[in-house]
């Protein structure tokens, strides 16, 4: 598990990397209803601009009530930061078509970070630099970790959609709230999947340094313990192609299942390389590579068998029965945490209605105390953040499509 001096160190940095850049520079409707049109527009991230600092400031009486949206929107993970956008936008419609929160229509304004840290930075300072009542965002933990002193120091409430690295509600800050459930819940699910259901007794684990990466190799090394012996702990670097090296060291180690916590890009690639090298291993990623891609990258035939720990997403909600035919008319069909953003923009327009206005300290507080019902099930959040009753799932890859073979019942 990750030290907490570590972590105090992580944090650190992060602090001082934004102050850095800082220096530098009427109600809403049930989350069932059906959608409007979409007419959201998409800003990129054009530099740092200084936030405004103050833990109470108000959007304008009249006119749009702006919320902020920081996605991967270039990059490697920009699919899944499009399907995120895609459901807020989706809700949003569907909110202003029923005459919209205390009587105003609400407004996306995106923001690019590409799932890089630095790049995290300069948007989420752009974004509070705007007239933005709360802000939705985080999908690399990495990325959205050193942000979380910038949204803290300007008072606003956070909806976390995807990002899940443990270490995010452990900095203390009141703003900041995760839809999905923890890398804790993941690692446990990994780990029991693998002992359980596998039978494993040699397991590799591969990570990318990121924070969150690493942070769930640890974990799911600690849920191992005494039940399988961890025979490789070993980094790539992201970007990579060509991960022969390590996996040729690996493959002298005789591991029955491996377990790749990093991103698809990486995944697919150590899939297809692993199967060329001959290990015959079980497979298993992390919800990072969560996505049709994989396979893509992988090829069909090396990722058939391949198993995946995520979040439930659409694949094991009963209320995204009806959910899923309007997204996949709207933009196609459904990303892992396509449902976890549209949630998280219901989150936010009730927490307004419930404030019963846009001052940014009243629309946080109501955000770490909402308890409404969602597509992806009942949404209310603990006093540090977390989500309550997060669980993860597993999925297996069958003739090149995702199948759901362990769920976790509410």
């Amino acid at each position: 598990m990750v030290t907490s001096r570590n972590l105090r160190r992580f944090a650190s940095l992060c602090l001082a990397l934004s102050l850095v850049v800082l220096a530098g520079c009427s109600s809403a409707p049930p989350a069932q209803q059906s959608s409007g049109q979409s007419g959201g527009t998409q800003s990129q991230s054009g530099g740092t601009q200084t936030q405004s600092g103050s833990s109470s400031a108000p959007a304008a009486s009249e006119g749009d009530i702006l919320i902020g949206a920081v996605l991967p929107i270039t990059g490697g993970s920009a699919k899944m930061g499009q399907d995120m956008q895609n459901s807020i936008q989706m809700a949003f419609d569907e909110i202003n078509a029923q005459g919209g929160v205390l009587g105003r229509k609400l407004k996306l304004e995106v923001q690019d970070d590409a799932c890089d840290p630095q790049s995290a930075v300069a948007a989420a300072n752009k974004i509070v630099s705007m007239n933005v009542v709360a802000v939705i965002s985080g999908y690399c933990s990495g990325a959205f970790l050193p942000t979380e002193p910038i949204y803290h120091n300007a008072g606003i409430g956070v909806v976390v959609p995807a990002a899940n690295a443990v270490s995010l509600t452990e900095q203390g800050y009141e703003e900041i709230n995760l839809i999905n459930a923890t890398n804790r819940d993941q690692a446990r699910t990994a780990a029991d999947y693998i002992v359980n259901q596998w039978n494993a007794q040699k397991v590799a684990l591969i990570h990318d340094n990121s924070a969150f990466a690493l942070e769930l190799a640890e974990l799911t090394r600690e849920f191992l313990q005494g039940r399988a012996e961890v025979v490789a702990f070993e980094a790539i670097t992201p970007g990579e192609k060509d991960f022969s090296a390590v996996l040729t060291s690996l493959k002298g180690k005789g591991p029955d299942a491996i377990y790749f916590t990093g991103y698809y890009a990486e995944g697919g690639l150590i899939i297809n390389q692993a199967r060329g090298l001959g290990i015959t291993a079980r497979i298993m990623v992390g919800d990072g590579a969560n996505d049709p891609t994989l396979v893509e990258i992988a090829g069909a035939e090396n990722a058939e068998g391949v198993a995946i720990t995520t979040s439930p997403g659409a694949f094991d909600f009963t209320g995204s029965n009806e959910w899923v035919p309007r997204y996949r008319e709207k933009y196609g069909e459904p990303g892992p945490y396509s449902v976890h953003a549209y949630d998280a923009a219901y989150v936010v327009a009730e927490a307004i209605k419930q404030a019963g206005t846009t001052d940014r300290a009243a629309v946080a507080k109501a955000i770490r105390g909402i308890n409404i019902e969602g597509i992806s099930g009942p949404i209310s959040f603990t006093e540090t953040g977390n989500r309550k009753d997060g669980y993860f799932i597993v999925l297996e890859v069958k003739d090149g499509e995702f199948t759901v073979v362990q769920r976790a019942p509410r």
